[in-house]
């Protein structure tokens, strides 16, 4: 992992001076697993929640400009976009973010059970595994009500799929033959015509670093290189030593190295850099069963929640436990069907979805002590945190 390192160690020096350069407050959009709402909630703040009803219980992701959210329904085969409230405002010589009101926007898109949801720098894909479709909405129209897409894919069958925009191009899962995960991802041209494809058996997750884009397969992952026109995929075998039986599921994308760090099993993680030709692979074990996980804003750092309350900080280049709180939550049963807590980070704050506790727990990142517990009642689960300079909050 030479790479990863040498990309990440001038940031490192950097990061305490732009940390303390302002205080922050912090804004949690939070999605009930059970009801059909979200809640906004400034957090360390005496306001209480304000609450917007949604098309059935959603799952949240923070669009290409920072400010809105999507709100992926899926039972009710509905997207919503939420603004948050969390602003970009000119000063003249400078740029402030602050905090406003947040608002529901009128516009929906519609289908059969949207699931991934990825984007670029100005475009975001949905899609909809009720019939293998993927729709492409250009950001900037969505914040500004039209959730009309630009560009729709059909696969040809229903099927637990992904679609990645690229600019131009677009990846995308060929619809498998049967039932079962997708085993095939192609390449396509503005057009929509198919340009190349790579076999990715039993695909699920992807994930981001640098100008590369992955995907877990079973036996691998595959991995496409955005700096090419059009983008160049080809296919990473898993090494022979791995700890344990089982592949990547879930990949998280580190905004300022080449460190992915994919899940691996109950208890370990897969950390590989995808510029690597053999992908530089090293595992890691966690002390016991991950709920959930995220990564720091850099990406040098992860937050795992582990299924017996602990919150653990480690290294997303080594896989190293940098730290522990103790009691984070209860614990939870790691069974199918139960809603488990979910994970953000941003700036100097940790946040836990609590949904046994209906709770959101706080907290610090860098002393991994709790500093709040925000009540919202329900099963709070799906959530991002987002963050305003203090001094310019309105």
């Amino acid at each position: 992992m030479k790479q990863i390192l040498t990309l990440t160690t001038a940031l490192a020096l950097a990061a305490p001076a732009i940390a303390q350069a302002h205080e922050l407050r912090y804004r949690l959009i939070v999605a009930d697993a059970e009801a059909a709402q979200i809640h906004i909630v400034d957090a360390e703040d005496d306001a209480g929640p304000t609450r917007v009803d949604v098309a059935s219980p959603a799952r949240l992701y923070v669009g290409p400009d920072g400010r809105h959210a999507w709100a992926v329904s899926r039972d009710a085969g509905q997207v919503q976009l939420l603004d948050t409230g969390v602003v970009e405002e000119d000063h003249g010589d400078h740029s402030a973010i602050i905090l406003q009101a947040p608002v529901l926007l009128p516009a929906t898109a519609s289908g059969e059970r949207p699931v991934h949801f990825n984007m670029d720098a100005a475009r975001v894909a949905v899609f909809w595994d009720g019939t293998g479709a993927a729709t492409l909405h250009e950001a900037s129209a969505a914040a500004a009500g039209d959730l009309a897409p630009v560009k729709t894919i059909e696969t040809g069958a229903r099927h637990h799929g992904v679609a990645v925009p690229v600019g131009d191009f677009t990846i995308a899962t060929v619809a498998p033959e049967g039932e079962g995960l997708p085993d095939v991802l192609a390449v396509l041209g503005p057009d929509g015509a198919e340009l190349s494809r790579v076999d990715c058996l039993n695909l699920h997750g992807e994930g981001k670093a640098g100008g590369f884009i992955a995907v877990a397969c079973e036996n691998g992952v595959a991995i496409f290189d955005t700096s090419v026109t059009p983008p160049a995929g080809r296919f990473v075998a898993y090494p022979e030593d791995v700890p344990a039986e089982g592949m990547i599921r879930q990949l998280l994308s580190p905004r300022d190295t080449m460190a992915l760090v994919g899940s691996w099993g109950a208890a370990h993680m897969a950390i590989f850099d995808p510029s690597s030709e053999t992908g530089d692979f090293v595992f890691a074990e966690l002390p016991a069963a991950r709920m959930a996980w995220a990564l720091d804003e850099t990406g040098m750092e992860g937050f795992a929640m582990l299924a017996d309350g602990r919150l653990v900080r480690f290294s997303a280049l080594t896989g190293r436990i940098l730290g522990e709180a103790a009691v984070a939550t209860g614990a939870y049963s790691m069974e199918r069907g139960v809603t488990r807590p979910m994970v953000a980070v941003a700036g100097h704050r940790v946040a836990v979805s609590d949904p046994a506790a209906g709770q959101v727990v706080m907290v610090d990142a860098d002393t991994l002590e709790i500093v709040d517990r925000v009540d919202l009642g329900g099963q709070p689960q799906s959530l991002l945190l987002l963050t305003a300079e203090a001094e310019h909050a309105h």
